[in-house]
């Protein structure tokens, strides 16, 4: 189905491609300018610190120009794979309420379209990324390398706790949401409201669960610095020198943070498929969930 727009598909996945592969570039330019400014107590004129400004001009201006294309492109491209797969579901719909199949025909396709974004976009930010800050990583401080490694790892696995939870309260929110179109459609009241107010509270405990998910790895990050000090400091994984300069830190840093966005794309495809998966059966092999028709 992907393949059906080989040029929208192109346009969408080269910007993913570029984007991770020159963002490690901020990282140089951050060394560049320490190892200027840790020169002793050197002052610098406003003219000196204008040399800079082309510099970062090119490096951010380029990656917002990446973004857009990537936005716009994206668009197109999810627009165009939603009527796709809209078309091929109702050759095989079968028999069933209006209201659920319009439910199906909105909800559960375009949740469809969410999982090809793992070939358009996340993948790729994971693929070239990852090794794109490690590259950097060792041209810039090779002695660091195992340290970066160590800190990102930490967000990364603590992500990965509520994906059941969101897969099974997504296919419980579908359910529902057909129960209250098959509510509309059967123009009975008394059920519309029950069955909104269920989807209502299974929305919650969804959007609850998933942002815990990401929020744990945002706040994981800063709990890996501490961990990698204190182990540091006892001496019993040392993976930082005792004492480091301001380059180093620095680089140090931004590749960390860096790094931790990939990683972070790895979570959020994860919850994407666990999320989007029921829909994937509802929509393109509705064969397999007819029996899984009930009312939660």
């Amino acid at each position: 189905m992907m393949l059906a727009h080989p040029w929208l598909l192109a346009l969408t996945v080269l910007p993913n491609i570029v984007t991770p592969a020159l963002a490690p570039i901020q990282a140089w330019f951050a060394k560049e300018v320490l190892l200027e400014i840790s020169e002793g107590d050197r002052m610098f004129s406003l003219v000196e610190l204008l040399t800079y400004t082309p510099y970062a001009v090119a490096i951010f201006l380029g990656l917002s120009l990446l973004h857009i294309v990537e936005k716009v492109t994206n668009r197109m491209y999810d627009d165009r794979l939603l009527i796709d797969v809209q078309r091929r579901w109702f050759e095989i719909r079968g028999d069933g309420n209006p209201g659920n199949h319009v439910a199906k025909a909105t909800n559960d396709c375009k949740n469809v379209v969410k999982i090809f974004d793992l070939a358009q976009k996340d993948m790729w930010v994971v693929l070239i990324g990852v090794p794109a800050v490690l590259i950097w990583q060792t041209t810039l401080s090779p002695e660091l390398l195992p340290a970066l490694l160590v800190s990102a790892l930490v967000p990364f696995l603590a992500s990965l706790t509520f994906g059941t939870l969101i897969q099974r309260l997504s296919h419980t929110g579908l359910v529902l949401l057909g129960s209250v179109s098959s509510a509309v459609a059967d123009g009975d009241r008394l059920k519309l409201h029950r069955e909104q107010e269920k989807l209502y509270s299974n929305r919650i405990r969804f959007e609850l669960y998933k942002q815990a998910s990401e929020a744990i790895s945002d706040f994981a990050f800063w709990v890996s610095l501490v961990f990698l000090l204190i182990m540091s400091l006892s001496g019993l994984w040392k993976l930082l020198p005792d004492e480091l300069s301001a380059v180093q830190i620095g680089v140090f840093l931004v590749n960390l943070k860096l790094l931790n966005q990939p990683l972070s794309a790895v979570t959020k495809m994860h919850n994407k498929i666990r999320e989007c998966w029921p829909s994937v059966r509802r929509a393109l092999r509705p064969h397999e969930t007819r029996a899984e028709e009930y009312t939660v």
